[in-house]
């Protein structure tokens, strides 16, 4: 499947849901040939008790999704833009040049999916707020992403994430003043001043390379990364993102 696809969990009307969107859309947004946003929710046979979906169905619902994303490119130019898992359904979500005889195309592709139940409709949707305001990650979710590409990173190079290590974090302001007060701020929370830098030509100019020993397991990472965003925000900072080195378990 092209493009840069990536998934995340949140709350969508109060209830879990997980979250499956191509970022790299997120460029070229609004596509103006294609105003129009179709759906297809299809109810699951064996979610979890969570209202995810569940291994056993896995791949059916793969199924259901290839099918779908390949009928209506066909038949209305739809691009395939994500998906909602919550509440014991998949929601699919398309934008395409045209609608007409939606629900007999969707008909007649879900007939070869015996015995599970779903709704399809469309609206004019010119600036693609389904895909801006509900599929595309918020801030910390997005940096929770990119958290997850660095880890799967290092797990390619066969590091388990169980030892603690260094990890470096950047960030950068529009002020010195705001970077000293960042600095004063992250200290007590056991980090250490690497390197600061100046860059005059950007619009956060006074950069900042802070260091701190700590675990590399995900919820950890994602904890000391959302905290750092936050830190960063009440200084007028830009949060850049966080390396470490692999320790391999071979």
């Amino acid at each position: 499947m092209a493009g840069d696809w990536a998934s995340y969990f949140c709350n969508v009307n109060d209830v879990l849901a997980s979250v499956f969107l191509n970022l790299e859309l997120r460029a070229s947004v609004p596509d103006k040939d294609r105003p129009n946003l179709l759906w297809v929710w299809v109810e699951m046979k064996s979610p979890r008790e969570d209202g995810l979906s569940s291994k056993s169905e896995f791949e059916m619902l793969c199924a259901i999704d290839d099918m779908l994303a390949e009928t209506l490119a066909e038949k209305f130019d739809a691009v395939f833009c994500g998906r909602i898992t919550t509440d014991g359904r998949r929601e699919f979500y398309y934008y395409a040049a045209h609608s007409e005889r939606l629900q007999i195309v969707v008909e007649n592709a879900m007939s070869r999916f015996r015995g599970y139940e779903f709704d399809c409709g469309w609206k004019v949707d010119l600036e693609w707020r389904q895909y801006l305001d509900v599929l595309y990650p918020s801030h910390e979710d997005l940096q929770r992403i990119g958290n997850r590409k660095v880890l799967d990173i290092l797990e390619r190079e066969h590091d388990p994430l169980k030892t603690p290590r260094d990890v470096s974090h950047w960030i950068y302001f529009r002020t010195e003043e705001d970077r000293d007060g960042f600095r004063a701020a992250v200290l007590p929370l056991e980090y250490r001043i690497e390197s600061e830098s100046h860059d005059g030509d950007s619009d956060f100019p006074f950069g900042l390379c802070i260091v701190r020993f700590q675990s590399v397991k995900p919820s950890e990472i994602d904890s000391a990364v959302i905290d750092l965003i936050r830190l960063a925000a009440k200084h007028s900072g830009d949060y850049d993102g966080w390396e470490t080195q692999v320790i391999s378990s071979e």
